[in-house]
């Protein structure tokens, strides 16, 4: 069934490149998922976002982001080493292994003990949210899930 291997699971604004672009699936796509994550963790949104899925791919293809004010500058590094459109450049895209070293070598992780991470407790996260506020009252408008529903709709039905 040809539309089962072009099509994806998954949450769209983690989508890399290269599934949009129909290459194959690959250990790099999970690398431009880990950096729309550690995006997300330190900004508390993604970092491709639009009105619909199909806008979000754009975005995602144009690598259509920017880093809010306050954004840590290790974080950002990783991020940018991450949420390139070249899989094979991806940082940790090369290493061998399941252990992602150059990842682990990182300073983003300078602070983390590799070798006793599960005896740790984890930090405490807080998402940086100054530049992202979202307005106390909202006009009425169309969401994503309503413009989604309006695409089901044919309105190239003639009358007779």
């Amino acid at each position: 069934d040809r539309s089962r291997k072009v099509s994806f699971v998954g949450t769209a604004q983690y989508v890399s490149p290269d599934l949009l672009q129909n290459r194959v699936d690959t250990r790099a796509s999970d690398l431009w998922a880990f950096g729309c994550i550690v995006y997300q963790m330190i900004s508390g949104l993604p970092p491709f976002y639009a009105a619909t899925e199909f806008l979000t791919f754009q975005k995602i293809l144009k690598t259509d982001y920017e880093f809010p004010e306050g954004f840590p500058a290790d974080a950002k590094d990783l991020v940018e080493k991450l949420l390139i459109v070249d899989y094979s450049k991806r940082l940790g895209a090369n290493d061998t292994g399941v252990t992602y070293e150059s990842i682990r070598q990182h300073p983003f992780f300078a602070d983390i003990d590799w070798e006793n991470i599960w005896e740790q407790t984890p930090p405490t996260i807080s998402p940086n949210l100054e530049e992202y506020r979202i307005p106390e009252h909202l006009e009425p408008g169309l969401g994503k899930d309503q413009i989604m529903r309006l695409w089901e709709f044919d309105l190239s039905t003639s009358r007779g």
